[in-house]
């Protein structure tokens, strides 16, 4: 029975664990973090009523960075939403960093200006960090306004980089960015969709590390590619992950409507070349793979959430299957450097594939974040909803070969109730510092009696200390 921890309980489990071993199990929350474990960046309900964070990184110095939004309620439109872009920063301690801070006054937040102006959700949903410690990002902007996907560059102290596209933004009209990479030559790469006439298309853009287009990029000259898949027109691609190969071709996954518009998604995969043509060394051929798990032909609702490149060229994904009851379970999975399925991961009955429901009963898993330790077990942050049952944090780590790691929290499976007097706390972020330790970021939701939604992070216990492959490489 897996394990449902409250910060008391937690807490208590690690000292008992100290104290007869003299250091705490892998996956057990470390108390050393924050405050009993547990770093807060709190909102006030005057700068902001909601901190929700997409993705998370490290600093060289151990500083946590973290990328997302924040949404403000105001008194004239309380039902709409006023979200705009934000990025965190944490010391290593888990203390909020005075050092950065905008307009919002809130030590550790930077609330990003009015990206795209008129669209009143703008989110950041990826970010890198750049040798000079300036931060890259991307994400979308849209409601009540033109669709438009952002890039943005900020210094060291979170000021928009002027030297980047227009005082720090670039704007790329009807479109999402869900994921990007930084090239050897400094060039961000990204990849969403392109929205025309309601279809929406796999879009892959490459910027020059001012922001301009690289026109040395796709068939257009233009910085752009467009993902075709099977080329049947009007059929929604969406892609949510991107990696970077050793030799910079550039890997992207997400879902495709292989049986037709609005007849539900199957996984999606594709490889290009540097120059953003399809390469025929992967998918049979084809550039791309569209699939499902062999034998789950009643699926309709397939998708890839997060991929991550290995060293060998195989690469891992977290995603999701439609279960017998409609619900959306969690898949693991793994493709070879071909993008074939990898026989040697997951179920023996689902070659390649591990499907499973950690919360059963839940209506859905999304795998929010995935890592790879030096010694190849992978570490996936998990959300999800589970009808009248409180949300937790939850996160899980495998083998190399997809199977539930029990040297890991509960049999694999790390669960904490963040809010033990409040409502929620969701684990919506992943990253890992350089001993392997797991920081896992998300919302929280503290009282029933005050809407205030705050960022929170944890870090986790690691036994090994391994050294990380946070994109795949050292």
């Amino acid at each position: 029975m897996l394990l449902r921890n409250t910060l008391l309980g937690a807490t208590a489990l690690i000292g008992a664990l100290a104290s007869l071993t003299g250091h705490a199990a892998d996956g057990r929350i470390d108390p050393g973090f924050g405050v009993d474990g547990v770093a807060i960046l709190a909102l006030d309900d005057v700068e902001g009523r909601e901190l929700r964070t997409r993705t998370a990184l490290v600093q060289p110095d151990g500083k946590l960075v973290f990328g997302g939004t924040r949404n403000k309620f105001i008194d004239s439109s309380p039902f709409d939403p006023h979200m705009r872009a934000t990025l965190a920063r944490l010391n290593a301690d888990g203390s909020p960093d005075a050092t950065f801070t905008g307009a919002a006054g809130i030590p550790g937040l930077v609330v990003l200006p009015d990206l795209v102006p008129g669209d009143q959700m703008q989110i950041i949903e990826d970010a890198r960090l750049l040798a000079d410690g300036s931060i890259v990002a991307v994400g979308s902007a849209e409601a009540f306004g033109p669709l438009a996907a952002f890039a943005v560059k900020v210094d060291a102290s979170g000021a928009l980089d002027p030297g980047f596209g227009v005082d720090g933004i670039v704007t790329l009209p009807s479109s999402y960015l869900h994921a990007m990479a930084v090239d050897a030559q400094g060039r961000i790469v990204a990849a969403g969709e392109r929205v025309a006439d309601g279809a929406y298309s796999s879009l892959v853009v490459r910027l020059n590390a001012d922001g301009s287009p690289d026109s040395s990029f796709g068939p257009s000259a233009d910085g752009n590619v467009i993902v075709g898949w099977d080329g049947v027109d009007g059929q929604g691609g969406y892609l949510t992950s991107l990696a970077l190969t050793s030799d910079g071709h550039i890997l992207v996954a997400g879902q495709y409507e292989s049986n037709g518009v609005g007849m539900g998604t199957d996984y999606a995969i594709a490889r290009l070349d540097t120059d953003g043509l399809l390469d025929t060394s992967f998918g049979g051929g084809a550039g791309w793979r569209v699939f499902r798990i062999p034998g789950d032909d009643a699926s309709m609702v397939n998708g890839i959430n997060k991929l991550l490149l290995q060293p060998d060229g195989a690469a891992v994904f977290g995603g999701y299957h439609q279960n017998a009851d409609g619900n959306l379970d969690l898949v693991l999975g793994r493709v070879g450097s071909d993008g074939a399925a990898d026989t040697g991961f997951g179920d023996p009955a689902t070659p390649g594939f591990h499907a499973f429901s950690l919360f059963p009963g839940a209506w859905n898993h999304y795998a929010t974040g995935v890592a790879r330790q030096d010694d190849g077990k992978l570490i996936f942050s998990i959300s999800y909803s589970l009808p009248g049952e409180k949300q937790d944090f939850a996160a899980l780590r495998v083998s190399p070969t997809g199977q539930l790691d029990a040297d890991f929290a509960d049999a694999g499976v790390f669960i904490a109730d963040l809010a033990p007097d409040g409502v929620f706390s969701d684990a919506t972020a992943l990253t890992l510092l350089p001993d392997g330790r797991p920081i896992l970021a998300g919302a929280v939701m503290r009282s029933p009696d005050s809407p205030l939604v705050d960022l929170a992070v944890v870090r986790l216990t690691n036994d090994s200390g391994d050294r990380i492959f946070a994109d795949g490489f050292e």
